[in-house]
């Protein structure tokens, strides 16, 4: 009666435990769903931000680009205009340069011959004393006609040394050929002026480069950025696989993890992106995620409290349990394992072989067994002893071990010095290659034995395959490697004999390979 009660507590105590962990679980659960929904929240949120900045900044700066363009075209188109060379200069510096490359922000616009000379300017009808052909600019128009419109490299100006990046378009004769390039400039501080119009938190910034990651504007504005290349980050390859999208990295400036959201320029050559510090839209939902957690939290503990000396008393019990369950398998390797060589015995050498032998009538593979054998062991225990015996057989395990690691394979000693091989799937050629590996393994040990005509010790390999068309039970497969063994015996020792079929035909391993 006594017993029954106990029984009845026990069932007891085990359902309000379920009870309890089920009830945490659910409060847990509940709360994960309403952090992550707030997690997502946010980063929607954040995420159509970034993407309507990113359209508008876009906008602004094609609108920008385009403007300067088109008074550079119109410099390159009247050029090449033979109708314009007749007019007097003052009057052909008026059609060639109108009033749009004089607003704010842009600088002066520059014709540079073939050499790199400025042969006209803008600014002034007498043109300034400049070189230019060691800038990008000229040297990418020379090498190649078809670039169009060039934004180089952002470079500052000799007279006050203010940060500026380079339009430029080719010049050429009517034949095509290299004939100079039309240059105009836009101020850095001007684009950083039209960054600094749009509104991002803290945190948070906009940058516009080239698509070969060099640095044009940013805000934040920072001048040491500006004509970096950012080519080299870990996140760059984004920018160059699609038109646009977002992403998160660490960002290579300032090495903080950032939301990325980005767009290329029109058919520009440019990159606009705007990014969100992580930690700033993580600010945004975990306080609230850590005040709601803290509750469920206290609500979690008060349950869990309730179940920790059951806990407690089921943890004593399963701990008994797993030193029982160690024990019994300690026991059972125990009772698996040669005490002498460390090697699986007899008993489970045969498990292994009815499972290796399953396995391969399912799957069409073959199944390989050598039987290994010390050559003169009686000889070489009378004359050196029984405990240089047993090294002899410790040494032999040691290169099985060495030679047979597979997840198919397995050594083990059969008994007195002869031991045993499996391997599954093994082709034939590979099979007699692996006794010989073993057989050249024990001789290398050049243990001294008298006895033996080497003056070494010595094993003797029988090898015999399995196949699933052969029909071979475990037992014929024994006798047919025993039966190799013998003829290997016969035949001189240290060597490797092959059942090449179920007829018993036999061979060496030179023959067989």
């Amino acid at each position: 009666m006594r017993r029954h009660f106990h029984l009845l507590e026990h069932l007891t105590r085990r359902k309000l435990a379920i009870l309890s962990v089920a009830a945490t679980l659910a409060l847990g659960t509940v709360t994960t769903v309403m952090v992550l929904q707030m997690r997502q929240s946010a980063w929607d949120q954040v995420s159509r931000t970034s993407l309507n900045l990113l359209e508008i900044t876009e906008s602004a700066f094609e609108r920008n680009i385009e403007l300067y363009d088109l008074s550079l075209q119109a410099v390159v188109e009247g050029l090449q205009n033979p109708r314009i060379e007749g007019i007097v200069p003052d009057l052909r510096h008026l059609i060639l340069f109108d009033r749009s490359s004089t607003a704010n922000g842009l600088g002066s616009i520059l014709a540079v011959d073939a050499q790199g000379n400025v042969f006209m300017d803008s600014a002034s009808q007498v043109p300034r004393r400049l070189r230019l052909d060691d800038c990008d600019f000229f040297r990418v128009h020379k090498e190649r006609p078809d670039v169009g419109l060039y934004i180089g490299t952002p470079l500052r100006t000799q007279k006050d040394a203010r940060l500026i990046i380079p339009f430029s378009r080719r010049l050429a004769y009517a034949d095509g050929t290299f004939a100079g390039v039309v240059v105009g400039a836009m101020n850095v501080s001007y684009l950083d002026g039209l960054l600094r119009r749009l509104s991002i938190d803290p945190g948070s910034s906009v940058a516009l480069f080239r698509t070969d990651g060099v640095m044009l504007a940013r805000n934040p504005s920072d001048q040491k950025t500006i004509g970096r290349n950012i080519a080299g980050s870990a996140h760059f390859h984004h920018y160059l696989e699609h038109d646009a999208g977002q992403f998160v990295s660490t960002a290579k400036l300032d090495n903080v993890e950032r939301f990325y959201s980005f767009s290329h320029v029109g058919s520009r050559p440019l990159i606009i992106n705007v990014n969100v510090s992580v930690a700033a839209i993580q600010a945004i939902w975990r306080p609230k995620a850590v005040g709601i957690s803290a509750v469920v939290l206290i609500l979690c503990l008060g349950l869990t409290g309730l179940t920790l000396l059951l806990q407690r008393e089921l943890e004593r019990r399963a701990q008994a349990e797993r030193v029982a369950l160690d024990a019994n398998k300690a026991l059972a390797e125990l009772a698996a394992t040669d005490g002498l060589t460390g090697l699986p015995n007899r008993r489970h050498f045969e498990t292994v072989f009815d499972h290796l032998q399953s396995q391969a009538e399912r799957t069409g593979e073959s199944l390989s067994l050598l039987l290994i054998d010390a050559d003169q062991f009686k000889r070489y225990n009378d004359t050196y002893g029984h405990l240089a015996g047993d090294e002899v057989l410790r040494t032999i395990a040691r290169c099985l071990k060495r030679q047979v690691s597979g997840p198919n394979e397995v050594a083990c000693r059969i008994g007195g010095e002869e031991f045993g091989v499996l391997l599954l799937g093994s082709a034939g050629r590979e099979v007699v290659f692996r006794a010989e590996h073993i057989r050249q393994a024990v001789a290398r040990t050049q243990i001294p034995h008298s006895g033996q005509n080497s003056g070494f010790v010595t094993v003797s390999i029988g090898v015999a395959r399995l196949t699933p068309s052969s029909g071979m039970t475990r037992t014929e497969c024994f006798a047919a490697a025993d039966a190799a063994l013998y003829e290997a015996k016969r035949r001189g020792r240290n060597r490797v004999m092959v059942q090449l079929d179920q007829d018993g035909g036999i061979t060496d391993s030179v023959g067989a390979v």
